[in-house]
């Protein structure tokens, strides 16, 4: 049976398993204080028709997507600086009156579904609304899923890499660009996480004596701790930009 596409306008108590999924999918850090993630349920309540979920005969969430309206002139360097910028635009000046596009900051499966097509059909889902209200399509500041096994690694740098076949080397890119998105360019501060040195201490489980570059489970890129007590994880991202309406068989 396939799964049943509903969003948080229609049955809002679904907000705390969409909370949880995506804790499920990522380190816990990543949902500290940033000025995004202050805002995260500001979009809940702003926006609740673009938290797409997809639910199984019983009822429960298999995969979620995480987006709002925005205000885009199509162009790479009107771009915000990343899923921190778009939510503060978004949450502090509400709904833009013609949005131009659809930004998705977050799609997440279900572990134990993850082969199942249901990333595609959300992204899907998102192309095809856009064609209605927004012209300019959907655009994503990508998190790869690979990319945290070569946190040295500039993220543009890597976001070029290929396989032997030629196809991008980065799965979660790689889905994106064969559903016919292609690459705007990179949000480098898409993600500001600042903490004091303790607490990433506590989250570590071993100290950090001293100032540098350290490595971080799950990062993208490794946490730089400063003289002054305190640790910033800066998250860089990918931004892809879908066009309005389904893939052309």
């Amino acid at each position: 049976m396939p799964p049943t596409l509903t969003d948080l306008s229609r049955d809002p108590w679904l907000r705390s398993d969409v909370d949880a999924l995506i804790g499920a999918n990522m380190p816990a850090y990543m949902s500290w204080e940033s000025p995004g993630n202050w805002r995260w349920h500001g979009m809940y309540d702003l926006y609740p028709a673009h938290q797409l979920c997809l639910l199984d005969e019983d009822g429960r969430l298999l995969a979620a997507a995480n987006g709002l309206p925005i205000r885009w002139d199509g162009s790479a360097s009107s771009l915000p600086s990343g899923s921190d910028g778009v939510l503060v635009e978004a949450v502090d000046h509400g709904p833009p009156d013609r949005p131009d596009a659809v930004c998705m900051l977050s799609v997440s499966v279900d572990a134990g579904h993850r082969a199942a097509g249901l990333a595609e059909l959300l992204l899907g889902e998102v192309r095809r609304r856009a064609a209605e209200d927004a012209p300019r399509g959907v655009v994503i500041p990508v998190r790869p899923t690979r990319k945290p096994r070569y946190p040295l690694i500039p993220i543009d740098v890597y976001a070029a890499w290929r396989r032997p076949d030629g196809s991008c080397f980065d799965p979660w890119l790689r889905t994106h660009l064969d559903l016919g998105a292609t690459r705007l360019g990179i949000a480098e501060n898409s993600l500001v996480i600042r903490q004091p040195v303790h607490r990433w201490e506590e989250f570590l489980g071993h100290p950090l004596p001293g100032p540098g570059d350290h490595p971080l489970p799950g990062a993208l890129v490794p946490l730089r701790v400063t003289e002054d007590g305190y640790g910033t994880y800066t998250e860089p991202n990918v931004w892809v930009h879908h066009p309005a309406g389904l893939p052309t068989p």
